[in-house]
């Protein structure tokens, strides 16, 4: 199980996509979580009801890590998951 907050889920992470901040343990505040995580979903469906500023908590399996340009002309790795399910729990909007 993962907990995250989300903070990029739209058109250029797709349908199938997201980025989250996550721990281990849950969290109500976006301070609460601190690693940037790419998280993907097995179809389109399950990230349908997730936006940006949600907290979720994420059963996920570990896929490995993925690296990506950033938008201020760098590159990150982050660790990437497989989510199973994915229930919003909140929101700090």
């Amino acid at each position: 199980m993962l907990y995250g907050y989300v903070t990029q889920s739209d058109s250029v992470t797709g349908p199938k996509n997201l980025l989250a901040d996550t721990s281990a343990t849950p969290g109500y505040e976006w301070y609460d979580f601190d690693t940037n995580s790419l998280i993907s979903a097995p179809g389109p469906n399950l990230f349908a009801n997730v936006v940006e500023d949600d907290l979720v908590t994420l059963y996920v399996e570990v896929v490995g890590s993925y690296s990506y340009d950033t938008q201020a002309g760098g590159n990150t790795t982050v660790p990437q998951f497989l989510a199973n399910i994915v229930r919003v729990t909140g929101s700090v909007a």
